[in-house]
């Protein structure tokens, strides 16, 4: 019993440790939680989901969304102003994110009809 809260305890902090420390693509690995949602588009999203807890406590350990602009390496955290910031000259892409999505959360929302996650259509109609 001890060796298993040992191992838990020793997971738990390597996953900690990848989120403090600067995230990257080649980082950002499945045996530490993160999965692509989004393979092959421009805006790669990453899931991050920490499994070093009892299931009891998964409220306390929301998932958790990153991506990757084209041509980075750098994984940030999935929010409204990270994106403006990744594009800063792209004035119609913020635009199109305004008036598209009220709150972060919002963000992983997949377009059904065009096969992409949203943030990445909006992103290739700002760039036509």
């Amino acid at each position: 019993m001890l060796a298993i809260t040992a191992l838990l305890l020793i997971i738990n902090s390597s996953n900690l440790v990848a989120q403090d420390a600067s995230l990257t693509t080649k980082t950002a690995t499945t045996k530490m939680g993160y999965s692509v949602l989004n393979a092959g588009e421009k805006i790669v999203i990453y899931k991050y989901y920490h499994s070093a807890h009892p299931p009891k406590a998964a409220e306390k350990y929301p998932v958790k969304y990153y991506f990757v602009a084209p041509g980075a390496e750098n994984l940030q955290d999935l929010s409204l102003a990270n994106l403006k910031k990744a594009f800063p000259e792209n004035h119609a892409f913020h635009d199109a994110l305004d008036a598209n999505f009220k709150e972060d959360k919002e963000l992983t929302r997949y377009d059904d009809f065009h096969k992409v996650y949203k943030i990445n259509h909006l992103y290739q109609n700002s760039i036509k």
